[in-house]
């Protein structure tokens, strides 16, 4: 009887051990244990309140700009081998009328110059045509010999009158004659049929109108280049004339800056001294300039000394005439040429290799000299020698060298970016 109230017993316990699965769980902390002991979430059907987490939207990403024609072109010019951009600077001549020489064509190609300047000497204007096929398949041969994916400037120099270059079918009459009538619209015509003309030969570039102004103009070697002894004349039919030659697709260079008018000495045979204050040249002389210089493509800067504005530099070498004045004062952002580097109003002042540092160093763009191969050689090895010591930087190069290349993508339609 004992073992089975034994075994009844045992089997009663057994059975309180089975939990009821319905039944709900408990937890109860044991009374020993500490409250830090307590579990945190505790194992019920609701989730302990959590901070609701919002996300900031993402912000768009800033579009890049595209490139501007600038920009493109700057980016182009920084790409340029530097012996390319030293031969941008540099417009030279040479002789003949049928083709170019050996030597002139080694000089193009090795230096990669970059613009040539026809005168008189490479014009047949006793042929039938008065030279204007003879020359288009003179400056077809320079621009093929040049190998180069950037265009040619061709330049030369029609002013009407006694400079005309070739036998033209229609009478151009000179600048003194133009002031005289003092008639813009027959100035811009004439000017308009000189650059079809010029086109038609290949030449994409006119050094002219001459905007030097004198009291008597007979009293200046200029004499009936100069327009008028009227400022205002002179300006105003000077503007005339570019806007022809635009007309007519050539860019416009004008000349002589800043002014033959106050000497008669002729600066191809020495250096003509103005003893003017920069006042008095900008009461007068410097007037056309003012004008015209907003439509200019170019200004030209002549080898004359004005020791009260520069005591050290000719006005061709001078940061004064050329950075002060006409790039700060005048707001001219064009190409600055020189005149003709063989002259002698410039070779009896310094030597070309300085002359051609100089130049660059004081603002100018654009070195001018004409059929003398050993000078074009003197200027290029002042050039390379001053980039190779630091005397000029390639940054300065890329300013000059924009301009240019700007100059030539209004006038030929080049596109350095088809490629």
């Amino acid at each position: 009887m004992k073992r089975v109230c034994c075994l009844l017993l045992i089997a009663l316990c057994l059975l309180g051990c089975v939990r009821d699965t319905d039944a709900p769980v408990v937890l109860v902390p044991s009374p020993e244990a500490p409250h830090s002991a307590v579990p945190t979430a505790a194992a019920t059907d609701t989730p302990a309140p959590t901070e609701a987490i919002t996300e900031e939207p993402t912000a768009a990403p800033t579009p890049t700009p595209e490139p501007t024609a600038e920009d493109r072109l700057r980016a182009y010019i920084a790409a340029m081998p530097v012996e390319d951009k030293i031969g941008q600077l540099c417009m030279f001549g040479f002789s003949g009328t049928k083709t170019i020489s050996s030597e002139f064509k080694t000089i193009l190609q090795t230096y990669r110059i970059g613009n040539v300047i026809l005168y008189g000497q490479n014009i047949a204007r006793t042929n039938s045509d008065g030279g204007f096929t003879q020359c288009r398949a003179l400056s077809d041969s320079v621009r093929e010999a040049s190998r180069s994916e950037i265009p040619l400037l061709i330049s030369t120099d029609v002013e009407g009158g006694s400079v005309t270059r070739f036998k033209w079918k229609k009478t151009l009459l000179s600048a003194r004659s133009l002031g005289t009538k003092n008639d813009p619209e027959r100035a811009e015509e004439q000017f308009l049929y000189i650059a079809e003309g010029l086109l038609r030969a290949g030449i994409n570039t006119n050094l002219a109108p001459c905007l030097d102004i004198c009291v008597e103009p007979e009293d200046s070697f200029l004499g009936k280049r100069i327009i008028s002894a009227d400022k205002d004349v002179a300006g105003r039919i000077g503007l005339a004339c570019i806007d022809g030659l635009h007309e007519g697709g050539c860019l416009s260079i004008v000349k002589h800056f800043p002014g033959h008018g106050a000497t008669n000495t002729d600066s191809h045979d020495a250096t003509p001294v103005v003893k003017k204050s920069l006042d008095a040249l900008s009461l007068y002389e410097l007037s056309p300039f003012a004008q015209a210089l907003s439509a200019a493509d170019g200004v030209m800067v002549a080898h004359i000394s004005y020791p009260k504005i520069d005591d050290e530099h000719i006005a061709s070498q001078s940061e004064v005439f050329i950075t002060e004045i006409l790039r700060g004062s005048f707001h001219f952002d064009g190409i600055v040429m020189s005149d003709d580097f063989r002259m002698a109003g410039l070779r009896k002042q310094t030597s070309l290799k300085d002359a051609a540092v100089q130049f660059i160093r004081a603002g100018g763009d654009l070195i001018l000299c004409g059929a003398n191969h050993s000078y074009q050689k003197q200027i290029l090895e002042g050039l390379y020698e001053a980039v190779e010591r630091g005397a000029l930087t390639e940054e300065r190069l890329n300013e000059s060298v924009y301009r240019i290349l700007s100059a030539k993508i209004r006038v030929t339609g080049w596109d350095p970016f088809e490629n």
